[in-house]
């Protein structure tokens, strides 16, 4: 799937050597992955004579060198000596580089830069390190965003502390503990300063739409798509609810009106995006707003509102969706309106073309998968591109591993789409959340940790992880909030879509904890209980010999389990070998 050709010329391309990107260069050395993959895509998008392409534009950026980082390394005594202050939590590193000063050049033209931009700005880590194919080093960083508001030094200020919190943050335990596990030295940090994608709705700061997309879908959930057209993930408001296991909305860009969760009316609004991310403008703050509340606002702002939003009214077992105006009543409490996007294929054709003409050139360009986000404002069927890097899929790749004859062999899941591609054999452990206990909750977060500290006492042994939702979400209801730094021994995980509890899989590219899985090589296959071609062996579960785990929601099975997934017939399954009696794990 690599071109090799193309490969060597993306990494040799110099955006110095651009006489339209020098102006927006200062310091000296490399401007990082981030910055370079964005200028590259840039430049081979506005060379392409395809004027669906020549139209997409970048915010304005500055983007600052590595030259600048090692400056300030230089001023704390060198990369040695600021180690020697890394504890728990980075706290005495941070202290140590906002004590620093910034040369004047980069103070100068952090200014110039300000002075032509007066909307809120995203001060971006763009290290070296980041500009590789495998290692995305998505969350691992430090990115934020700035309301650019007070006198033209309070604002060049606010943007140099951000910088210096950013070079900290290659010396926090979170990245040291991602490069030492993939044996990937030390780094070197360039930085972005980029106006944030959006503008003004009264007194929040948004684009209409923002996401993530690749040229290559490698977790289909139907064979109706193909791998080769790509794939789109989405939302409305800040892009940044797109990165996170959240609800967002997924297109195939083979057939974008078809939806993975299908087309059963209950089933889209249970998967549809209910919250949207925005800039508060009265607080400063990132605000998550309910469409349910402020659908009539919205309307004031967004008169096509009905491109993205339904309303879904109970009738009897399910219920039916019609469109939002100004004239809508929600006709009782378990009515509601959320985003659908069912009409956005239809009404904005050409986004979808121009997605399809830009995702296989940029991947033809870097001679790999292409993985990109982007604002899109439909109004004026503007699009902006925000990061452009390549897509690594590793294992994902389809084509690599069939499943064999299983015949009299204990299947306990199993499952029919978005599964990747692999095979584990005797797997000594299998970590299965109960979802009838961690559904009663509210300690939540205790379960999340309890497997953090499971993995912990694995030592070297790989396990199997099944658990309820989406595993790694940011909200605890949709599923376990495990930081993927508490799975480093997990080698596939199973998420259990039970409807009846309200936990239910989603297609979750684009977002951090996905990045990590590719990288790592981490099976995932989403089992629907209930589903055709799905299977929960719910009694094996609660019949076979296990210890419990640190919480009472955990359990710990201990034999030989095997995985195997067939992404070309979107198949997989987990087959018990043998139990063994309990153990103390």
């Amino acid at each position: 799937m690599q071109d090799q050709e193309a490969l060597e010329r993306y990494f040799a391309w110099d955006p110095r050597e651009d006489e339209d990107f020098r102006p927006m260069i200062v310091g000296e050395g490399s401007i990082g992955g981030k910055g370079r993959s964005l200028l590259y895509a840039a430049r081979r998008l506005w060379s392409s004579g395809n004027e669906l392409l020549t139209s997409v534009r970048i915010p304005p950026s500055l983007f600052i060198g590595t030259g600048v980082f090692q400056e300030v390394v230089d001023q704390l005594g060198g990369q040695d000596r600021i180690k020697e202050l890394v504890g728990d939590d980075g706290t005495r590193v941070e202290q140590a580089f906002l004590s620093a000063k910034l040369p004047p050049t980069v103070t100068s033209a952090i200014g110039s830069f300000l002075a032509t931009v007066e909307d809120p700005v995203v001060v971006r880590s763009s290290s070296v390190l980041e500009d590789s194919i495998k290692h995305s080093f998505a969350g691992k960083y430090r990115s934020t965003f700035l309301m650019n508001r007070g006198s033209m030094e309070e604002r060049i200020r606010a943007v140099e502390e951000e910088m210096l919190r950013i070079y900290a943050r290659t010396f926090f335990p979170t990245a040291i503990g991602y490069r030492k596990k993939h044996n990937l030295g030390d780094d070197m940090m360039g930085i972005i300063v980029m106006r944030m994608s959006g503008r003004w709705r009264g007194r929040y700061y948004y684009p209409t739409t923002g996401g993530v997309g690749y040229s290559r879908n490698v977790r289909r959930w139907t064979t109706r798509v193909r791998m080769e057209d790509g794939i789109l993930r989405f939302v409305f408001g800040l892009g940044t609810m797109s990165t996170k296991r959240g609800y967002a909305r997924t297109f195939s860009l083979t057939n974008p009106a078809l939806r993975p969760e299908g087309s059963n009316p209950y089933k889209i609004m249970k998967h549809a995006q209910e919250r949207f991310q925005a800039i508060d403008g009265n607080t400063g703050e990132l605000v998550t707003l309910d469409v349910k509340e402020m659908w009539r606002e919205l309307l004031r702002w967004h008169p096509n509102l009905g491109i993205f939003a339904q309303l879904y009214t109970v009738d009897g077992d399910t219920g039916y969706f019609s469109s939002v105006d100004y004239s809508t009543e929600i006709p009782n409490s378990y009515s509601k309106v959320c985003f659908t996007f069912e009409d956005f294929p239809k009404k904005c054709r050409v986004f979808f073309d121009r997605m399809r003409a830009m995702l296989p050139i940029l991947e033809q360009s870097m001679g790999v998968p292409a993985d990109i986000e982007y604002a899109y404002e439909p109004a004026e069927d503007q699009l902006e591109l925000l990061q452009s890097r390549p897509l690594w899929i590793g294992g994902s790749a389809v084509g690599s591993a069939k499943i064999p004859d299983i015949t009299g062999r204990k299947v306990i899941l199993m499952a029919d789409r978005m599964v990747t591609d692999g095979v584990l054999e005797d797997v000594k452990y299998l970590v299965y959340v109960d979802y009838r206990i961690y559904g009663s909750g509210p300690d939540f977060h205790s379960v999340a940790r309890g497997i953090g500290y499971v993995n912990q006492s694995m030592g070297e042994n790989r396990y199997i992880l099944v658990a309820p939702g989406r595993v790694g979400s940011s909200n605890p209801e949709l599923g376990v909030p495990v930081q993927y730094n508490e799975l480093t021994q997990c080698a596939c995980i199973v998420e259990l879509g039970i409807p009846r509890s309200g936990h239910m899989p989603e297609l979750s590219y684009g977002t951090h904890f996905f990045s990590d899985l590719e990288t790592d090589n981490v099976m995932y296959m989403p089992v629907y209980d209930g589903e055709k071609g799905n299977l929960f062996d719910q009694d094996w579960f609660d019949q076979a010999a296990y210890v419990e785990g640190p919480h009472m929601a955990i359990r710990i099975y201990r034999g030989s389990f095997s995985v195997y997934s067939d992404g070309t017939e979107n198949r997989g399954v987990v087959v018990v070998n043998r139990v063994d009696p309990p153990c103390d794990c």
